[in-house]
């Protein structure tokens, strides 16, 4: 569950597609995974007969043209390691759910996503892939640094979480770095805004001395080491967790945000928790990993699909 060892890269023919491909060397280099896929997927598409016949020049194989471009972008800009494996898979169909059974079908571990890939302009296709898809999401900007040395994890005392700090914990082992948590914690529906000043700064203490004594069952219950991963605490006023940890990771200049994902479904679609969709949003340029229970996440899909 915490090896990068088979990971896609979605590509969707922008120029992002050059920066995803440039950052899987540093991938490949970090993590030495057995597999890297180049996936794209296109809309299904057939050509009327009139404009076949007016336009015989367009009679090649769309497919073909696709893969002929993409081809040349990753040897462009991907250096081959003989010890990885890496291919390019053209699919055709409906992006979300292409890329999903993809992931599935292949046991996928990480994907890959440009946070400001063309999917975003199409409906959040990108958001329902994040609630769909089982492997783990690194999603990245056009201004991401090839590092990954200082992490911030995300911490609710969850399961979850417990799971997003053993990634965070693989993660240091590749790359020498250090790893510290945050707890953003929520205010009692009792509180009420018009509180004096000095009973706001006396409910802050209470909340971080209680939330502090958690994350120390928390680690004890996990058996980690908390000089490993310090914790800072947070009181969330407004109800804004995820801008709450996008500026205190500006301000420990952090590479990349984890985040433990809990996934919901209704009756007509199934979403991401707000503060992982938060986070995921293109206006935010930390590279955000959002860390998936792959078994759990099968077994979800499984009821919902088959």
């Amino acid at each position: 569950m915490y090896k990068f060892d088979n990971i896609l890269i979605c590509l969707d023919l922008t120029e992002m597609d050059d920066f995803l491909i440039s950052y899987a060397n540093y991938i490949a280099d970090t993590f030495k995974p057995h597999n890297i896929t180049f996936i794209h997927v296109m809309e299904s598409f057939n050509l009327p007969e009139e404009m076949a016949s007016d336009f015989p020049e367009l009679d090649a194989p769309l497919k073909d043209i696709i893969r002929e471009e993409l081809e040349e972008k990753i040897k462009a800009s991907y250096d081959e390691d003989s010890s990885v494996s890496q291919k390019l898979e053209l699919l055709e169909g409906h992006t979300t759910e292409e890329i999903v059974n993809y992931a599935r079908s292949n046991k996928i571990t990480l994907t890959l996503m440009g946070k400001k890939i063309g999917y975003l302009g199409r409906g959040g296709v990108v958001l329902k892939i994040l609630g769909l898809i089982p492997s783990s999401v690194l999603l990245i900007s056009e201004t991401a640094h090839r590092t990954m040395k200082r992490l911030m994890v995300r911490m609710d005392y969850s399961r979850i979480s417990a799971i997003a700090l053993k990634m965070a914990g693989a993660i240091v082992e590749q790359t020498k770095g250090s790893t510290q948590c945050l707890r953003v914690i929520k205010v009692p529906i009792t509180y009420f805004p018009q509180q004096t000043k000095a009973a706001e700064l006396k409910l802050k203490t209470q909340l971080t001395q209680h939330a502090a004594k958690e994350y120390k069952k928390f680690l004890k219950r996990q058996k980690f080491n908390e000089q490993e991963f310090p914790c800072e605490y947070a009181v969330d006023f407004k109800g804004d967790e995820a801008q709450i940890i996008y500026n205190k990771a500006i301000q420990n200049d952090i590479d990349l945000l984890i985040i433990g994902s809990k996934i919901k479904s209704s009756m007509a679609n199934v979403i991401l928790d707000s503060t992982s969709e938060k986070l995921a949003g293109v206006e935010k340029n930390i590279p955000v990993l959002i860390v998936k229970d792959r078994k759990q996440s099968i077994g979800f899909l499984e009821a919902l699909f088959d």
